[in-house]
């Protein structure tokens, strides 16, 4: 293919709708001529020919007839030279003032080297940081050897800016202070490389930069107590910025880095600390808060109780939607006496005021799974009332399961009562379940040896 003395500045025959890749194999016998073209080598180069450096050897032929005309220091080389000669960091593409290049700087995009814009203003006897930054990314601001005497511009620029810059170079001009403001911007990027300026202090905030992020090389200063911080944050010895920056103290004409002196030396109040007493201290206090959640642990249950009261006086809760029954009445169904107590008065006078009772050994389903019907009766449930009795009659197995669905409810669910009669006058010691001791302990369980006889007329009024 011949394309020789035309006006071709750019390989725009090898863009996305051009060759690509999966036809090298076809163009491994072709030779195109272009010669007498002015080739640009620039970025827009660089995409197709970072793909090709594993097929050089197939492509040869292909480009050896292309010769760039531009830039300069690649002039009268062929592509295929640039290729293997590993040259693609020349092939940069430099921006101009309308690509907001600032005045005297030199601008450049250069992709193979991290996709970088690099911002060349050094030497430029600029007195001032610009405002104006090309709009790309991974910014490499270099503004050494200037005039630059404060930081204000920086201060000033829009956060953008920053969050596009990878690093600045700052080194070799007349910057005497670091502003808080300005530390801010700069924490956020890879490097700040700030060394050969007359910096005489270090505020506190240069802690929110890390001691590898920022270059500030020698400070001479005259160290305070204020300054001792700096013997934690300054790199340490071993790390490959541990000369980024030196803070040395200026100490009866002598220069000592302030690594290696102690407050004494600075004449710094020292605190005498009583090292048994404060062990005695800690000790005590661990003691104490082990002491204090072994007591939180061993009364969660009557604490949760009196939480959950509290809350219910002053905010009352929502009534669950699906509720069917407003009581359900778990019992040792085992117990003759207590079948007939149930049947014959506390259930008829609870059903006479409306209330819709669930007995299972009356109400269950025959041949229905009790478990899966316990639980979604029981989640349909408004009140549970659990009468406690001596489970020697029968071994209550049921009743075990009902005990812990209704406290689960109840601890779950503000809406519905929890209501405990001791019907064979048992102590919390007796009771199977833990969680039942709370109820004991704060007197909130009804005793069967109610001489008023009237037990019926306290369970009314505990329902909801």
């Amino acid at each position: 293919m011949d394309g020789s003395f035309n006006n071709f500045t750019h390989f725009s025959m090898f863009s996305e709708n051009g060759f690509n890749l999966k036809h090298a194999g076809k163009f491994s016998n072709w030779a195109i001529f272009a010669r007498g073209n002015h080739w640009i080598c620039d970025c827009k180069v660089y995409p197709f020919a970072k793909s090709l450096e594993l097929f050089v050897p197939v492509w040869s032929q292909l480009y050896f007839f292309m010769t760039c005309d531009s830039p300069r220091q690649l002039r009268n080389k062929t592509f295929f030279d640039i290729v293997a000669a590993s040259e693609l960091d020349q092939l940069v593409c430099h921006l101009s003032l309308t690509d907001w290049c600032p005045p005297q700087c030199r601008c450049f995009y250069q992709p193979s080297i991290e996709n970088r814009t690099v911002v060349d203003c050094s030497g430029s006897r600029l007195t001032r940081f610009s405002s104006v930054l090309p709009l790309y990314g991974n910014l490499e601001i270099d503004f050494s050897n200037n005039s630059l005497r404060n930081l204000k511009l920086i201060e000033r620029s829009k956060l953008d800016n920053f969050n596009r810059i990878r690093k600045i170079d700052l080194s070799n001009n007349n910057i005497e202070v670091l502003s808080n403001i300005a530390l801010y911007r700069f924490r956020k990027l890879q490097l700040v490389n700030m060394t050969g300026n007359a910096i005489k202090r270090t505020p506190r905030s240069l802690q929110m930069l890390k001691p590898c992020q920022i270059s500030l090389g020698k400070i001479i200063m005259k160290c305070t107590c204020d300054d001792i911080w700096l013997k934690i944050w300054l790199p340490l010895q071993y790390q490959k910025c541990a000369n980024n920056t030196q803070a040395l103290c200026s100490t009866n004409g002598l220069f000592l880095s302030i690594t290696e002196i102690e407050k004494e030396d600075l004449g710094c109040k020292v605190s005498v600390i009583n090292v048994s007493l404060v062990n005695r201290s800690i000790c005590a206090a661990f003691f104490a808060v082990i002491i204090f959640a072994m007591f939180i642990y061993k009364l969660r249950f009557e604490l949760f109780i009196i939480t959950r009261t509290v809350i219910t006086f002053f905010r009352k809760p929502l009534s669950t939607t699906s509720v069917i029954y407003d009581i359900y009445i778990s019992s040792n169904e085992e117990d003759e006496q207590i079948r007939k107590w149930l049947l014959t008065s506390l259930v008829p006078n609870l059903e006479k005021k409306g209330l819709n009772v669930f007995l299972f050994f009356r109400d269950g389903t025959i041949g229905e799974p009790r478990e899966q019907e316990t639980i979604d009766v029981i989640s349909k449930s408004r009140n549970f009332i659990i009468l406690l009795s001596d489970d020697t009659l029968g071994t209550q197995h049921w009743n075990k399961r009902e005990w812990k669905y209704a406290w689960n409810y109840y601890k779950s669910d503000f809406s519905r009562e929890l209501i405990i009669i001791n019907y064979d006058l048992l102590t919390y010691d007796d009771v199977v379940k833990q969680f039942f001791r709370g109820f004991f302990t704060l007197r909130k369980v009804i005793d069967f040896s109610n001489y008023n006889k009237n037990i019926e007329e306290d369970v009314v009024a505990m329902l909801k």
